[in-house]
């Protein structure tokens, strides 16, 4: 089993195991595993396709079962996220749980609530603003080590090699074994390629 899939488990624990612990408790290693992998290749689509704007969005897979949860901007990325996740092998089920901004909401049918929505509107656009000028901004360490996970795995050169990401700061660390000094290269570059990777420091070792 190639080692970015243990290192998925690792990294992307706290960002989409989050099951009750009893639930988790009764998972076999196995199991464990599949459902790292499964978030894995849904991550990938998500970074592969143009259209989805996945930043905002969070993978959660448990016994198969997808769960997709964070903000998008329209509708159609709702729809799109969502069936490449349901076409992603090894998903029994997707849940989807995204949310669209506040702004494109639909207005409350209660009339105090339209009155006073009404008065905070000029803040609510700003917010939303503020909001679409995060988007792209605001990466978490673990979205950039999932990130460059994710291009490795689309990556012909590099997938399945020996290389553990971690990521502090901004700044991606690359661990790991590999067979030449241009696949070494290779797996930097498309490190530095990720947007938000303010710096790539390169441990790999080229096996003699």
């Amino acid at each position: 089993m190639p080692k970015l899939i243990r290192c998925c488990t690792l990294a992307l624990g706290l960002c989409f195991v989050t099951a009750p612990s009893m639930a988790q408790a009764t998972r076999d290693t196995s199991t464990m595993v599949n459902d790292a992998w499964i978030t894995t290749q849904v991550y990938a689509k998500f970074f592969a396709d143009p259209d989805i704007k996945a930043r905002n969005i969070d993978v959660e897979t448990v016994s198969g079962v997808v769960t997709l949860r964070g903000t998008i901007q329209n509708g159609a990325e709702r729809s799109r996220a969502v069936a490449k996740a349901k076409g992603t092998d090894g998903v029994k089920q997707v849940v989807d749980k995204l949310t669209l901004p506040q702004a494109e909401k639909p207005p409350a049918s209660d009339a105090h609530e339209k009155e006073r929505s009404s008065g905070h509107a000029e803040q609510v656009k700003a917010q939303a603003r503020s909001a679409a000028d995060r988007v792209g901004k605001e990466i978490s360490d673990t979205w950039i080590t999932t990130k460059v996970q994710a291009i490795y795995f689309l990556d012909k050169d590099v997938k399945g090699m020996d290389i553990a990401v971690t990521t502090k700061g901004t700044v991606v660390t690359l661990t790991g074994t590999v067979p030449t000094d241009a696949t070494r290269q290779k797996a930097v570059a498309d490190a530095r390629s990720i947007e938000g990777v303010s710096q790539v420091v390169d441990k790999i070792v080229v096996k003699k």
